[in-house]
């Protein structure tokens, strides 16, 4: 009875397996390369079509970025994605995140790029930091050579109506674009003048003048404490030739001019520090056309 039970067996796994384990060893083989060809006819006909659409480009709906601050007025990830042609970067790329790093390091609004996290489903996230702008660099100069300016420009195929304009820098003296802003952000900015010169520079590079990078750098200075006193204007005194460290001259809000000197970080031996300079022209101590470089005398008290 038992042996009737053996043959009539109808647990096909079980006789499966006893079949593998009497077949010869080259038959191990076999399932393996079935299960390898099995999975790519189904990567060809499901998979392919998904991994095209989601890596085979880098969409620019899916970079994300710190948000900027008020002056920039222009879709920076657009500007970025078109500039750099992101849109032949897959996300598959084993470097893409050093080349996105890269692509945002290189727009003239971008100070510096902490970090580049990959998200799932292709997205990237950036955290950057923007360069502020601190002051205003306005053109002046005579009609003569304004106009030398502008069809020097009008050759190199660059705009000229910034010939009359204000051009926004950063406190390292850094040119920073013009889209999007208005007569009314310059307004609101510290003022650099020097008498006819133009930048050699482009956005995102340095002016090209140490007279009005130096200015720049007392302008973020002077940004930080706006809310306790307006400056409206910084001017360059002196011979540049004989002059190493331009001497910087500021007025304020009322037209009170004053002689501030070396720039910060700058000063000549016996001249005073920036904060010494600082905390005079905050609470008051000194007289219009006066010069913030030196101490004032004490005033003796009335006897």
């Amino acid at each position: 009875m038992a042996k009737q039970s053996e043959q009539t067996d109808h647990r096909p796994i079980r006789r499966l397996l006893r079949r593998l384990i009497a077949a010869p060893a080259a038959w191990s083989l076999a399932w393996p390369m079935l299960l390898l060809v099995g999975s790519y006819v189904a990567y060809s006909r499901w998979y392919a079509d998904h991994f095209a659409t989601h890596y085979r480009s880098l969409d620019r709906q899916s970079i994300t970025i710190s948000p900027p601050h008020e002056f920039v007025r222009t879709d920076l990830v657009a500007e970025v994605y078109d500039s750099t042609r992101l849109m032949d970067l897959s996300p598959a790329d084993r470097s893409v995140t050093a080349k996105l790093a890269s692509a945002f390091a290189s727009h003239p609004w971008v100070q510096h790029v902490h970090r580049v996290q990959k998200l799932p489903a292709g997205k990237f996230e950036l955290d950057l930091d923007y360069r502020q702008p601190v002051a205003a660099f306005h053109v002046t100069g005579g009609e003569a050579w304004k106009q030398m300016i502008a069809e020097h420009l009008k050759s190199l195929g660059y705009p000229v109506s910034d010939v009359n304009g204000y051009l926004p820098l950063d406190g390292e003296g850094m040119l920073l674009p013009t889209a999007g802003l208005t007569y009314d952000d310059a307004m609101e900015l510290i003022h650099i003048e020097v008498w006819e010169l133009y930048p050699t520079g482009n956005e995102g590079t340095p002016f090209g003048d140490r007279r009005v990078e130096s200015a720049a750098l007392l302008a973020k200075l002077l940004a930080a404490v706006r809310d306790q006193i307006r400056i409206a204007k910084i001017t360059v005194s002196g011979d540049p030739r004989m002059n190493l460290v331009p001497k910087l001259e500021i007025i304020t809000g009322d037209n009170t001019h004053l002689f501030w000197g070396s720039p910060p970080g700058m000063e000549q031996p016996r001249e005073r520090d920036a904060r010494a300079k600082l905390t005079d022209l905050l609470s008051g101590n000194y007289v219009p056309g006066g010069d913030l470089s030196i101490a004032r005398e004490a005033t003796p008290p009335l006897r």
